[in-house]
């Protein structure tokens, strides 16, 4: 099956003069944002760094590969950006990371000179390893704004500011689609009018209260979302704008990584709906929500992840590899909780199977009749 690493090879000598800006370029651009570019790229937006070079600089990181999200995919990724001249001879500026634990904020955006003729790309970071930029995700549950939201509105009008006469287009993968909709939609109207195109790259959407906003439903039309087959995080939410479905060639919620979509030589390949899995889920998931009150939901996230966080462990990663150290240490600070907590907690987790439960003993009765 192809993918983005097989585009790079049929597109990646080629200018956007040659070829337009399409959504894999878009999807490459918010992918290649995870990269660990502290102390690479410079967080002021004037400051460009070729990306080619940037490219070899990860390279020579000798954090490399703790840095990254998955080691063979994202080193094989940079080499192959720094080989394709549609990419390496962008410029990159405006770097920021952002990850506070007290505060429950995990924020990153770059910015991309796309052609040197004021074309620029936004690209907000999705949901990286850390647990406090899951946790921050969950909080959409019952929080609006989060804190990374504000931050990519402010990000994205000074970004804006800095370049006057330049268009811009705004994307993101996972939450960095939240992000990047939320910036586009709420900016002041000044900085509204150089956006061209929105893309959000299996994110999750917006309550409908939020969605049926004038500032929403002004910039519908230039939101481009793509979702997988199997999407979680993607159909957390709502999603009133029109959505693409994309085949991945993994299966289960690691088709949430776009190097595994499948990808032809002008766009990705659409398939007509998501998964008999994901719609059961995202049924199971909303009904269940929709049972609970924002207090309800908020002492449960915080409650799971105050359990994650009392083990010490600051990324899913630590989590993993210690997991029956971490558990032992999540039993003994569970039973030392208060009976409030204990109790409302119990009858959250119960309602959220017994949700599920119901939603898959109704399907398995649909595949018999």
């Amino acid at each position: 099956m192809d993918t983005i690493f097989d585009y790079l090879k049929w597109r990646g000598d080629l200018t956007f003069k040659q070829y337009p800006f399409n959504e894999v370029d878009a999807a490459i651009l918010a992918r290649f944002s995870y990269e660990p570019f502290d102390g690479i790229v410079s967080p002021a937006f004037r400051e460009f760094s070729v990306v080619k070079e940037v490219c070899e600089s990860l390279i020579n990181l000798p954090t490399l590969h703790s840095d990254v999200i998955d080691q063979k995919l994202d080193i094989q990724f940079i080499r192959a950006i720094k080989e394709a001249p549609r990419f390496a001879n962008m410029r990159i500026s405006g770097y920021v990371n952002d990850i506070d634990e007290e505060r429950q904020i995990q924020f990153s955006a770059c910015l991309f000179d796309l052609d040197g003729e004021q074309n620029y790309f936004v690209a907000f970071r999705g949901t990286d390893n850390t647990i406090i930029g899951w946790k921050e995700d969950f909080n959409m549950g019952f929080e609006f704004p989060v804190p990374a939201q504000e931050k990519a509105l402010k990000y994205f009008e000074n970004a804006v500011a800095s370049f006057k006469d330049g268009t811009f287009i705004v994307g993101g993968h996972s939450k960095g689609g939240n992000l990047s909709i939320y910036a586009a939609t709420y900016c002041d109207d000044k900085y509204n009018s150089p956006v061209t195109d929105i893309y959000n790259f299996d994110g999750p959407g917006f309550t409908e209260k939020i969605m049926n906003t004038e500032e929403f439903q002004r910039i519908e039309h230039q939101i481009h979302t793509f979702v997988p087959e199997f999407s979680v995080v993607g159909m957390l939410l709502e999603h009133l704008e029109d959505y693409s479905v994309v085949h991945s060639d993994l299966t289960g919620i690691m088709q949430h990584e776009i190097l595994s979509w499948e990808t032809g030589p002008v766009s990705f390949i659409h398939k007509k709906e998501v998964s008999k899995e994901t719609k059961i889920f995202d049924k199971a998931f909303k009904d269940w929500i929709q049972g609970l009150d924002k207090i309800q939901r908020e002492q449960f996230v915080d409650t799971v992840f105050n359990l994650m966080m009392c083990a010490d462990a600051h990324t899913l990663a630590e989590f993993t590899e210690k997991r029956k150290e971490m558990m032992t240490k999540i039993i003994g600070t569970y039973q030392k909780m208060d009976a409030e907590t204990k109790k409302g907690f119990k009858s959250s987790t119960k309602r959220l199977f017994d949700t599920v439960a119901g939603m898959l003993k109704t399907s398995q009765k649909n595949l018999k009749a």
